[in-house]
């Protein structure tokens, strides 16, 4: 399933690439950040809070392909160095994000609730679950 709605994302994401749009659109650096913070989110979903690094990394190579895709099929200016730093800044926020949100609680954060003793066989206890 997860996988599934990445990549349901991601070509939706091609796709919006794709589109003309106004120029001061263009212009803008927060459309990237947006755009690439759930594909940092999917992506260490998808792959696990230890790979961290390849979700950034496949988040990076994605904003690459789709800039070098822009540069061959689109007109000129709307493929930019700056889009993949912003597209990179926007993958990191949301592998942070992720693995915030998965990261194991504390020990102190958790609740640990006493057993009862449901009989005693000699001088051992045998809790109840």
């Amino acid at each position: 399933m997860l996988f599934s709605v990445t990549l349901v994302y991601l070509t939706l994401l091609v796709f919006a690439t794709f589109m003309p749009g106004p120029a001061h659109a263009r212009d803008s650096w927060y459309w990237p950040v947006i755009a690439f913070v759930p594909v940092g989110v999917l992506l260490l979903l998808l792959l696990g809070r230890r790979l961290w690094w390849a979700a950034f990394a496949f988040s990076v190579l994605a904003a690459v392909w789709i800039e070098a895709a822009q540069s061959a099929w689109m007109p000129a200016g709307y493929a930019r160095l700056s889009d993949v730093a912003w597209s990179a800044g926007g993958a990191i926020v949301g592998v942070v994000i992720a693995s915030m949100l998965t990261a194991p609680r504390s020990r102190l954060m958790r609740v640990h609730e006493s057993h009862r003793v449901v009989r005693q066989s000699g001088s051992r206890e045998i809790p109840q679950d």
